[in-house]
């Protein structure tokens, strides 16, 4: 069991020893040209950005940025970061914040779950995702039974290599986590699959509609009343509370045919991280398919059961150089499948009944599938693993808990790392 406290879940961002990482330069700044230049007009002052480190616990990333952005009396939009740290966490992360209209960021400023401090460094950007260089972890396993705790070891023994410093490190196929797949946990699908089919209603329904599990108390009353009342919409929208789903709702109730527009009137945000959320589904399941095809008659494999499809971990000795080193990219619609995932992607396509071509959404821009590479496999530097010991919060005393440490790339989760050694 992890997460049972948040401060059992510690995660730190380190910035790149380059932060910040420089923008691409311009193709037109590539040589000198004797084509006569018009003169520049008188550009606006630079915009100014100040560097700050946000803490938080028990709270996600966007919720303790729209604290801060409240006391400091500014749009949240003025907060930029670089990545979302999970709500049920301890985390550390860096964040921008834009110095519009003589606006001064005391030293130090907090609220419940949160707080931030200013580094007192200008940049000319805001951060961006690549001024990221890796994550540190500190987790705490607990309620482990005398089995779990010797099922790590096996597993961590499995997926180990020795580094050239004599520390240990762990290879591990770099599967997108559940936090990745947060508008399909309702179980219902991937709202993303019926947008490429031109089918907006049911992806709204999906989308706005459909409870899940997890969801908060309000969240699930919205829903619910919408399920209920879907198709009356003018008559259900005074009794949704105020939100940014509602917008939906108040398109259709002045249109109730057009569910493209509706759908385009949540946040984009949701809406592109719904359609990252099918691309990392197909994603899992091609690099699946590759290691199960490449690496079983190389070694040993460990499979762990998840909800959005098994994850296959071969030890570190059945994994090839070849394998070691490739990118297998988010699909997008003119991607090229290419060997060594080609295979495994026309198998997963074929069980989809999609054809990578059809993978953009019809009658809008965006959100759009966008091809990203991704490693296949990663490397967990510096892991270690603590000792087995009495959980003094489990209500078996008979449990142990263990702590882990390690250092993760940039956009590798560990959660994925946890499935690997049976958590």
């Amino acid at each position: 069991m992890i997460k049972r406290n948040p401060s059992d879940f510690y995660v730190e961002e380190i910035l790149h020893p380059k932060f910040p990482v420089p923008l691409a330069t311009p193709e037109s700044s590539q040589g000198e040209t004797d084509v006569p230049v018009a003169p520049k007009a008188p550009s606006a002052p630079a915009a100014r950005y100040v560097l700050c480190r946000l803490s938080k616990e028990g709270l996600s990333t966007p919720e303790a940025a729209a604290f801060a952005a409240r006391e400091l009396k500014v749009k949240p939009g003025a907060i930029a970061y670089a990545g979302l740290k999970d709500k049920h966490a301890s985390t550390i992360q860096y964040v921008t914040v834009k110095l519009d209209d003589g606006l001064v960021v005391p030293p130090v400023l907090s609220g419940p779950g949160w707080k931030l401090e200013n580094l007192k460094k200008e940049l000319s950007r805001s951060i961006q995702s690549s001024d990221i260089d890796r994550n540190t972890f500190k987790i705490v396993a607990r309620n482990l039974t005398e089995q779990d705790a010797f099922d790590m070891d096996e597993a961590a023994d499995l997926l180990s290599v020795s580094n050239k410093t004599g520390g240990r490190s762990l290879k591990i196929v770099n599967y997108f986590g559940d936090q990745r797949f947060g508008s399909a946990r309702h179980g219902q699908g991937f709202l993303a699959k019926f947008l490429i089919k031109g089918d907006f209603e049911t992806a709204l329904k999906l989308a706005i509609a459909t409870e899940a599990r997890k969801d908060r108390m309000q969240d699930k009353l919205f829903k619910r009343t919408l399920m209920e009342n879907w198709g009356r919409f003018a008559k259900v929208l005074p009794k949704l509370r105020p939100c940014p789903e509602r917008r939906a709702v108040e398109r259709l109730a002045n249109s109730s045919g057009d569910f493209r527009a509706a759908f385009c009137a949540l946040p984009y945000l949701f809406q592109q991280l719904s359609v990252y959320a099918y691309q990392s589904y197909l994603w899992n399941g091609i690099a699946r398919g590759t290691i199960g095809k490449l690496c079983a008659e190389r070694g040993k494999i460990i499979a762990a059961d998840d909800p959005f499809g098994e994850m296959l971990f071969p030890e570190a000795s059945a994994i090839s150089k070849q394998l070691d080193g490739i990118d297998i990219p988010l699909l997008a619609r003119k991607t090229e499948l290419v060997a060594p995932w080609k295979e495994a992607a026309e198998a997963l396509l074929k069980e989809e009944g999609i054809e990578v071509s059809e993978l953009q959404i019809p009658g809008v821009r965006r959100p759009f599938f966008g091809e990203e590479p991704r490693a296949l496999i990663f490397t967990a530097e510096n892991f270690t693993l603590g000792n087995s010991e009495r959980d003094d919060s489990a209500d078996d005393k008979k449990r142990k808990k263990r702590t882990l440490s390690f250092k993760l790339p940039r956009g590798c989760y560990a959660t994925v790392l946890l499935r690997a050694l049976g958590q």
